[in-house]
This record gives structure tokens, C-alpha cells and sequence, in this order.
């Protein structure tokens, strides 16, 4: 029997059933959040990029009924979380696959311990040591995945010519990502032909999302780097062929001086495809090594709040927006003696509240949650750069003379 994230497979193609049809329900009282047809997609078979057994067994269920016209019944977005779903596995395989770990699925130890978890399963996420047998499970359920890519594949192109706008964005991400697999490759051309030619619609969210498929698909945007919506730009300028470019650059950092939550893609609320490829302010980071040049960015990202940013091993992490820029401009942690741009920093740092505010109850209730988030992201960053979690260390050397 396979099993998934939380445990066996019993009824998982009776819960995809109804993500199929449209019957994606609330959570009941009583039970677990992940049997919920939604969330049994996203996490019970995904789990963060954990690949189960029943994970192959959901892909092959979705290669057979995606491009049903009633997928999702009445609401759209399901269709477009299972193109998603299906580009997420695909991202996690395409990774890497170890064939030598995945041959041992069928050697008794592993029988055995597979006959053991399923009479008293835990979660995925509570294995020990003691569940090495499993993993070889794991590594199986990635190889099989990634051997059904073509398939995956096939079932979605079709959807490239949808009539729904929104039903071709997550279908090309998703074409885009399986293109990467060796049996694909020779669709780059037209994928990138038929990125491209997405980009004359009026809808820049459409544009946007189009461009960073291409971007993806080693395109090099330039023409977009003057579109009239800054969120298109960015979307333009993120692309890997233009990091070197200093138009695209030049563009990037006065977005992010300017504005922000434009670099954050605020305007595309809800536009999933903005989690391919890297955060901005970490491209500008990486980028641009004059410190000077990166202060107005950084210091405008202070305020702006916590984000998600592609942080060392740890992939995509809740943090300060400005966390790529304190990397740059404090590499060594803070200094005994500053320079004018590390004062400058350091003083928009100390006088940002929400960095130092830990006491929520004094908080009226509707602002607890912004402020929690705010507090743990900017906890992560100082964590992770090694820097001082206090504001007299912060003020002080803003106080302090130049170096």
C-alpha cells in the first residue's frame, strides 16, 4: 500500500476526485487539516518537496483527468493549483534523483520496515534515524516521479492554448519547468516563442507572469525593460540572461529604491508564478558590489516588512526584505568602527519598530498577527547573518564616529 506525508493511502483518489469536481471543502472539526482535497494535494502528497509513493500515484491521477474542461468544476483555481502542484513535483525530481537509493525499495529490510510503519505510521517529518528504510522509498517515489515527467508533460501542453488566461499562465509554468527534463529540452524554442508572444496582452499580471516563464527559459526580455507597469519591468529584469545587463540592473535598483513593495509584487496579488526565480533585492545583492550604490535600496527596504526570500540551504524563508542588503553591507558583522553607508543602515534599522516590538498584548488584536510575522522574520535575519538582536547595539554604532 502507498503511503503519503501523513501516513497509508486509503482514500487519496476519492479526496482528488473532489478536488476534480469541484467539491474541495472546509476542514471538518475534527479532522486533520490535509484531508481537505486542497491541502491533501498540497501537503499530504508535496509536503515542502517530500516526494511518497502516493505522490507518483496523485501525478498519474492528474495526468489523466488535467485537461478534463470540468476540472475544478466551478472554480478555476483548482485546475490552476494541480498545474501548480504538478510543476512543484516536477521542480523537486528534476533536482536530482539517486538511482542507486531507489533500487533498494524491494530489499527486505525495507519490506519489513514498510509492513512495521504501516500497522503504526508517523508523519514523514517525524522520521528518525530508525526510518533510513523509508527513505529509500522516498528516493523511489522521486525517480518514478521524474521518469513520468513526459506524461506530465504531454497532459498539460493542450492547455497552452486554453481560452482562460489564467489556465494558460499556470500551464506554461508549468511547461517551462518540465521543459528542464532531458526527454523536453528540444520544446525550449517554442516554449520561449510562445512566452514571448503571451507578452502583447493588455493584462500586465498576464505579461508579468509570461515574462518570468521566459526568463526561466533563458530569454533575454530587454524589451519589456520599458513597459509601462513596474511590476512587468521587474518581471522583465529578473531574467537570469539579463543579470549581467545594466539596464535591467540600473531598472531594479531604482524600483527598489523607489518602491519596495513593487520589487515584492504587491500589485499580482495571489499570482503564484512569482516564486520562480529569485527575490530582487537578493539579485540586486549579489549583483552589486559597491555598497554605496545598494544603500538607497536597502535602506528603503527597512520598513517594508517580512517577505519570503531565498535564504543559504534553507530555500524559501520568511525574512526582513532588507536581509540581501545587511549581507552586503555588514558581511562581517557589525564593525567596532563604521563606514557612512554602515551608520546610515544601522540608524534606519535602530528607529524600525516593528524590528524591536516583542510585547503584541499592548497591540490592538487585528494588528498582532503583522507584527508577530514582522518580529520572527526579522529574528530569522539577524540569526542568520550573526548580527545583534538588540537595539542599543544597532544605535550605537549609528551614534558612532566614522571609520
Amino acid at each position: 500500500m502507498p503511503f503519503h506525508a501523513y501516513g497509508p493511502s486509503v482514500d487519496d483518489e476519492a479526496l482528488l476526485d473532489a478536488l476534480r469536481q469541484g467539491h474541495d471543502r472546509p476542514q471538518e472539526p475534527d479532522e486533520p487539516f490535509w484531508r481537505a482535497p486542497y491541502s491533501f494535494m498540497t501537503s499530504a502528497l508535496y509536503c515542502g518537496g517530500r516526494l511518497t509513493p502516493a505522490t507518483v500515484e496523485g501525478v498519474r491521477y492528474l495526468v489523466r483527468t488535467i485537461g478534463e474542461p470540468g476540472f475544478g468544476g466551478d472554480d478555476p483555481t483548482l485546475r490552476q493549483a494541480a498545474l501548480w502542484f504538478l510543476r512543484d513535483v516536477a521542480g523537486v525530481a528534476l533536482a536530482g534523483v539517486d538511482r542507486v537509493a531507489a533500487s533498494g525499495r524491494d530489499e527486505p529490510e525495507v519490506r519489513e520496515w514498510l509492513a512495521a510503519y504501516l500497522r503504526e505510521p508517523r508523519s514523514v517529518l517525524e522520521w528518525t534515524e530508525t526510518d533510513a528504510p523509508g527513505e529509500m522509498l522516498l528516493a523511489a517515489a522521486r525517480a518514478d516521479c521524474f521518469d513520468l515527467l513526459p506524461e506530465v508533460f504531454a497532459a498539460v501542453e493542450p492547455l497552452l492554448v486554453a481560452p482562460a488566461p489564467r489556465l494558460r499562465i499556470h500551464a506554461a509554468s508549468a511547461a517551462a519547468m518540465l521543459s528542464r527534463h532531458p526527454d523536453l529540452v528540444a520544446h525550449w524554442p517554442r516554449l520561449l516563442a510562445y512566452h514571448l508572444a503571451e507578452c502583447v496582452s493588455d493584462d500586465p499580471h498576464h505579461r508579468a507572469s509570461m515574462l518570468l516563464g521566459a526568463g526561466e527559459l533563458d530569454g533575454a526580455p530587454r524589451e519589456w525593460l520599458r513597459d509601462p507597469h513596474p511590476g512587468v519591468r521587474v518581471c522583465a529584469a529578473l531574467a537570469p540572461a539579463l543579470a549581467d545587463d545594466s539596464e535591467a540592473t540600473a531598472m531594479l535598483l531604482a524600483e527598489a529604491t523607489r518602491n519596495p513593495a513593487v520589487i515584492d509584487m504587491q500589485p499580482f496579488e495571489g499570482m503564484m508564478a512569482l516564486t520562480v526565480l529569485p527575490h530582487a533585492a537578493a539579485v540586486l545583492a549579489r549583483g552589486i558590489g559597491d555598497v554605496d550604490r545598494l544603500l538607497p535600496a536597502a535602506i528603503a527596504s527597512v520598513p517594508y516588512g517580512a517577505t519570503y526570500l531565498d535564504v543559504g540551504e534553507e530555500h524559501r524563508t520568511e525574512a526582513a526584505l532588507c536581509e540581501p542588503y545587511l549581507r552586503v553591507v555588514f558581511p562581517d558583522g557589525l564593525p567596532s568602527a563604521a563606514t557612512p553607508a554602515q551608520r546610515r543602515l544601522a540608524a534606519a534599522v535602530a528607529q524600525h519598530d516593528p524590528a524591536w516590538e516583542r510585547d503584541l498584548r499592548a497591540l490592538p488584536p487585528q494588528d498582532r498577527y503583522l507584527a508577530s510575522r514582522a518580529a520572527q522574520a526579522w529574528d530569522g535575519t539577524f540569526s542568520r547573518l550573526r548580527l545583534p538582536n538588540d537595539r542599543s547595539s544597532w544605535r550605537a554604532l549609528a551614534q558612532a564616529d566614522p571609520a
